[in-house]
């Protein structure tokens, strides 16, 4: 059995404010659970909700993925408090174009002079593991897969599959204009649910209607995202990484546009929690 909550929704920086409150301010962070086993992926600023409430619990067992090392979705691993106690346990999976490794790259965002308290006091057991595209992890009950997308210095999707269950986290990937990506098309064959990058609107993307263009940013849209869904047979769509220009009326609106192309679409929020299997919640603004 899979749920999966959403601790933090946001793309490329915290947007906290009274526009943003509905869906939330907080860059990525989505925790997945696999019958009993606990799987992070990114530890954007929503982590540290994330880590209060693992607190709860201890001794906490886990591991975490990276989807890549941009600052959106590593500056909340200071303050997850989990990391912090002894007895805890956590394997750390990442990889990057840069010529360094995960360990080396989250080591570095907590040194002086822009972090005063280094990785190494960190009482739980850590263990870090640089994996590539097409590497495969397994847990008792589940398998993580790696494929590779189109974003600055590079990004992974994966693909949690738990018995005859499965999601696709696709974020910070931006589509091709003239053919589709064969990557996650693969990855995407089936699945229960599509988690997409859907930060962007088509005029915004394309740079019309006066917008200015976001070609090349390493972003995509909710309607790349429902092509990818049909094509792959994929029962249910998330939109994911909003903008955060993008206030809680707007993203309504995104959503909606979706829901009249594809039904069984929801935008992410801040709490909200799917368990595979069951029908896809109401939309928060329903």
């Amino acid at each position: 059995m899979i749920k999966f909550r959403f601790w933090g929704v946001r793309g490329s920086v915290p947007s906290g404010s009274p526009d943003t409150a509905k869906f939330g301010g907080n860059t990525t962070c989505l925790e997945v659970r696999c019958n009993e086993e606990l799987l992070i992926f990114d530890s954007g600023t929503g982590i540290r909700y994330l880590g209060n409430e693992l607190m709860k619990s201890l001794p906490i067992k886990g591991k975490i993925f990276y989807s890549h090392v941009h600052w959106d979705h590593i500056q909340g691993l200071p303050f997850f408090t989990p990391l912090y106690v002894p007895g805890n346990e956590f394997q750390i999976y990442g990889g990057s174009s840069m010529p360094v490794t995960i360990e080396e790259t989250l080591k570095k965002q907590m040194t002086a002079p822009c972090f005063p308290v280094p990785m190494d006091i960190m009482g739980a057991k850590i263990e870090f593991f640089d994996v590539a595209p097409g590497d495969i992890v397994n847990g008792e009950s589940y398998q993580v897969s790696f494929a590779s997308q189109n974003h600055p210095n590079n990004s992974f999707a994966f693909r949690i599959d738990c018995e005859d269950q499965s999601i696709v986290f696709a974020t910070d990937t931006e589509h091709y204009e003239d053919k589709m990506d064969e990557n996650l098309l693969k990855l995407c064959q089936g699945a229960d649910y599509l988690i997409y990058d859907s930060q962007y609107t088509y005029d915004e993307y394309h740079g019309l209607n006066g917008q200015m263009s976001r070609k090349t940013w390493g972003h995509s849209t909710a309607e790349e995202g429902l092509k990818l869904v049909k094509e792959a047979g994929v029962k249910n769509f998330v939109l994911f990484h909003h903008d955060p220009t993008h206030n809680d009326e707007f993203i309504c609106r995104l959503e909606r546009n979706a829901k009249e192309v594809f039904p069984n679409s929801i935008a992410a929020y801040e709490g909200l929690e799917i368990e595979v299997g069951k029908p896809i919640p109401d939309s928060l603004f329903s």
